[in-house]
């Protein structure tokens, strides 16, 4: 088998899963998933439901004595313990793409986000199909989907909530600038014609009152963070992608079939400085941030 520690928000969910997939299917082997985070989160993290479920993907839950089994693997001791683990550990290490995981075998366990497409482009096809949701967009979704017809429509996606109201996440990420955006629907403008403008926020009120491109624009504020793979799908089915220093919003562009889709990205993904070299596709346009 394959197992992997789920851990955060949809986006990074999707990151874990699709690593874990890939390598299930090079060792032609089971893939179990272990997501006890989702019951025992920290005081310090923002909680989040356990979404892949509203997906159809090849995996298994962890019976509960495997996931007991495996709580030293989840712990900081679990590089020390490594001889004495019913499953080989592989733990994230720093910000660029971890080799070894590229080439692990069967029973092992990964402890990680692994955020970047170089784990799993290779089976982006079978990854369009899993990460299509399972329930069909209601109705006020199909109403977007509709408008987006109209003309080239443009996902953008403001990231705020727990990266504002949370001191830990707001001092590690902090959040896309006002510049950012105006610099971001200008580079689309132009470079594409008739663009309409398709937002999605966690914080609708503000994104209303600061971000009004001078073309249509839909606010997207209808799916509550519960159904937030509807905001997802949505995202995917826009032509270009304006995207936050998000998981959500590069999933939202990567999940995107328009082969010739923009992409915008911040230069900056955290608030402070850190070089990674891994997590944007090198096909995404990034502008300071």
């Amino acid at each position: 088998m394959i197992a992997f520690h789920a851990q955060g928000g949809l986006g990074n969910q999707m990151f874990q899963y699709a690593t874990a997939r890939r390598l299930a299917l090079q060792n032609q082997c089971s893939l179990v998933v272990d997501h006890s985070w989702f019951k025992h989160s920290s005081s310090v993290e923002t909680p989040r439901p356990f979404q892949l479920t509203q997906y159809p993907v090849e995996m298994r839950h962890a019976k509960p004595f495997e996931a007991a089994c495996w709580a030293p693997m989840r712990s900081r001791f679990g590089p020390y313990l490594k001889s004495l683990l019913p499953l080989r550990l592989v733990r994230e290490s720093g910000f660029r793409v971890n080799r070894e995981v590229m080439n692990a075998s069967a029973n092992t366990y990964l402890y990680g986000y692994w955020q970047s497409e170089l784990y799993f482009a290779d089976i982006r096809e079978k990854l369009l199909t899993e990460l299509t949701p399972l329930m069909m967009p209601g109705p006020k979704d199909l109403e977007v989907i509709e408008n987006m017809k109209k003309g080239a429509a443009v996902s953008l996606h403001v990231r705020r909530g727990d990266y504002v109201t949370l001191a830990s996440a707001n001092k590690y990420h902090g959040v896309c600038s006002l510049e950012y955006y105006r610099k971001a629907i200008k580079y689309i403008s132009e470079r594409i014609k008739s663009p309409q403008f398709f937002v999605f926020s966690d914080d609708p009120v503000w994104a209303r009152a600061n971000l009004q491109p001078p073309f249509p624009t839909y606010y997207v504020d209808h799916n509550t963070s519960e159904n937030a793979f509807q905001d997802l799908r949505l995202m995917s089915l826009c032509c270009h992608h304006i995207i936050a220093n998000s998981s959500f919003s590069w999933w939202g562009a990567w999940l995107s079939r328009a082969a010739d889709g923009l992409v915008i990205a911040p230069q900056s993904w955290f608030s402070v400085e850190r070089t990674l070299p891994d997590l944007l596709p090198s096909r995404w346009i990034k502008l300071p941030g």
